[in-house]
């Protein structure tokens, strides 16, 4: 044990390495296509000063920790690195012996150890950029060591370090009451789990995410245990939680087991509203329902007994509806049961299935309604207005663009002014004509610039191509970019001929700053009201996760958003070079389940599907077919 522990206290320069060049990593992705704050643009130099500053902090602070802690530390850390909780378990001992104090992040550590740091939710397809851990041959030979600890074991080691925590009145966070929770429902201990998170509800330092429940409320349904799954549910849903992809699977199974059709219909109703393209174990729950004697109304074992107590639970939670009617069922037939046809094909030209139980029937566009319009435009501006949401309580603005600047009573006037400005702009151009598209500049002008000696400032002339493009069809535009973008140290001369062209045509407007110009373009376009399109590559999702009508905002983005590349460079008469632009529009049907006449269609995955993915992080398996394919459901006749 002695040598494992010396091997992994001495491997601590390998991470501190490995920091190092992230950071000198992150300094080429300054430029993606959907970051345009000021962080993003400072200098390298600037950024490996900052950099250098940190990491001599970091080493002044090491130098007046004891060395014992701070082995404890590393050695604690690169156990969670490889899983090695048999390890971190015989250190803690010794530490404990030897009477050295550990740090609260070496317990919390600890903990999230003992939960194990295996995936915790259903995801399409394959992470993006996979982490591998690098070893060299005595970190294979540890790896090979390494002793599996059982549940039982695990759980009683992880209470003994929030009793040690207790004791020292140090208070556990929301991963270290995520970690207990959790192995209390993998050994089926689900009251003293609920115990938990009625504690862990009222610690001021536990701000609860869904992962603190998701565990407690899949090990209910796992048992068929359908009311208490939906009592946490709603324990989350009055934290302003929602359910992820692997809860709503976890209810669905949960249905089948029990039975239960009042419950099948919310949750499927409530996934169509969530999740665009559900995974392909999703599909088999959901297929399963239908082929299971539940699925059938004249069945007599179970699926009519008295339901008032779940409807009441459900009826607790409510979700703004976004536009349509909320519920996907009828999930029973009176009939001779369902017919249930897999990778059924699509014509993609005008949504009309092409095969299966529905063939012949199309594919709808689903839409937002004139009352949730309005309500995600109030919304956008409480967001610009005050500079958050209640709900958003994250210091960060999400998609990478930095810190929320905090607001005191001078710049929330100046703010206000700025957009009373803006909202007079809109007036007058939708007066004079309606605005066909809104142009996110700065996305545009990103776009393949991360490369070795790009320029600072974005180009200026692809942006101009966009916006050539359909002003010469006779498109009414709005080019929306940051101010920034147009100062002396950003923007060379140059270009002042082509913004001042851009300036004449009333085509720009600069946001101001110390705003988000995504506030600008997002509310132009929702001003402008339907079929006023938004050119943009940026996935919107710290619009999505600020936006409390996000079910509404995920079915406006599928409908209005235009997404561009640009081609193979042309040459033109009078000398000049531009390069193609090719452009995506919506589909004139939505890609996401839906009611279909009588029945139900259901999205496959399909090769390079990545934008349908709210997470970001992951893309859909090599495998899956290249063809837009769906899954439909549909009573027999």
């Amino acid at each position: 044990m002695e040598d494992a522990i010396q091997f992994l206290a001495g491997a601590d320069s390998e991470p501190r390495t490995a920091k190092r060049h992230l950071s000198s990593a992150a300094l080429g992705h300054k430029r993606e296509s959907n970051t345009k704050d000021d962080m993003s643009l400072q200098r390298s130099k600037s950024s490996f000063e900052n950099t250098s500053v940190d990491q001599k902090a970091k080493k002044l602070k090491k130098k007046n920790i004891n060395p014992a802690i701070l082995k404890l530390r590393q050695t604690v850390q690169q156990c969670c690195k490889i899983d090695d909780l048999m390890t971190a378990m015989e250190v803690y001992e010794q530490a404990v012996a030897d009477g050295i104090k550990m740090e609260a992040q070496s317990f919390y550590n600890l903990l999230n150890l003992c939960d194990g740091l295996g995936d915790r939710s259903i995801h399409i397809g394959t992470p993006k950029q996979s982490i591998e851990l690098a070893c060299n041959e005595s970190n294979e030979e540890i790896l090979d060591r390494l002793r599996p600890v059982d549940i039982d074991d695990r759980r009683k080691f992880a209470f003994r370090i929030k009793e040690h925590m207790d004791g020292l009145g140090l208070p556990l966070i929301e991963t270290a009451y995520t970690a207990l929770i959790k192995l209390l429902s993998k050994s089926r201990q689900l009251g003293k789990a609920e115990v938990l998170l009625d504690e862990a509800e009222g610690v001021q330092q536990c701000r609860p995410k869904l992962r603190m429940f998701a565990p407690l409320l899949s090990a209910y349904c796992e048992t068929g245990s359908m009311i208490p799954a939906l009592r946490v549910w709603q324990r989350l849903h009055r934290h302003g939680l929602v359910l992820s992809e692997k809860e709503y699977v976890a209810l669905i199974r949960c249905a089948v087991i029990t039975k239960d059709a009042c419950v099948m219909d919310r949750v499927l109703s409530d996934l169509a509203e969530d999740v665009l393209v559900p995974s392909r174990e999703t599909c088999l729950a959901i297929r399963a329902w239908f082929e299971s004697p539940a699925a059938i109304a004249t069945n007599k074992e179970g699926n009519h007994i008295d339901d008032s107590g779940i409807r009441i639970v459900l009826e607790s939670i409510a979700y703004p509806q976004s536009g349509q009617t909320l519920s996907m069922g009828p999930v029973l037939t009176q009939k001779s049961g369902w017919t249930v046809s897999e990778s059924c094909s699509v014509d993609t030209d005008t949504g009309a299935l092409q095969s299966g139980c529905l063939n012949g029937h199309s594919l709808k566009p689903l839409t937002v309604s004139s009352d949730t319009w309005q309500e995600m435009r109030n919304m956008n501006e409480t967001i610009v207005t005050s500079g958050k949401l209640e709900e958003h309580r994250s210091q960060f603005q999400g998609g990478r663009k930095g810190k929320r600047q905090k607001m005191d009573d001078r710049l929330l006037q100046e703010r206000q002014n700025h957009w009373t400005h803006f909202q007079k702009y809109l007036i007058r151009r939708c007066t004079q004509r309606k605005i066909d598209l809104v142009i996110d500049g700065a996305n545009i002008g990103y776009y393949e610039q991360n490369f070795a000696g790009a320029p600072k400032h974005v180009d200026y002339d692809q942006i101009n191509w966009i916006v050539q493009h359909f002003l010469k069809q006779d498109k009414s535009v709005l080019l929306v970019m940051h101010n920034r973008h147009f100062t002396s140290q950003m923007m060379p001369r140059s270009f002042r001929p082509l913004i001042q062209s851009w300036l004449d045509n009333d085509v720009l407007y600069r946001t101001p700053p110390g705003m988000n110009d995504d506030w600008f373009w997002m509310h132009a376009a929702l001003y402008a009201g339907p079929g006023t399109l938004v050119v943009t590559n940026d996935e919107m999702r710290d619009h999505h996760f600020q936006m409390l009508a996000r079910r509404s905002f995920l079915r406006w983005k599928d409908r209005h958003q235009v997404r561009f590349s640009l081609g193979a460079w042309e040459s033109f008469v009078q000398g000049r070079h531009q390069r193609r632009v090719n452009l995506i529009y919506p589909e004139v049907y939505s890609r996401r389940i839906q009611r279909v006449a009588d029945g139900l269609v259901i999205p496959h995955p399909k090769r390079g599907d990545e934008n349908r993915f709210l997470d970001g992080s992951h893309v859909a398996e090599e495998d899956e077919p290249e063809e837009e394919t769906y899954l439909s459901i549909r009573p027999n006749d």
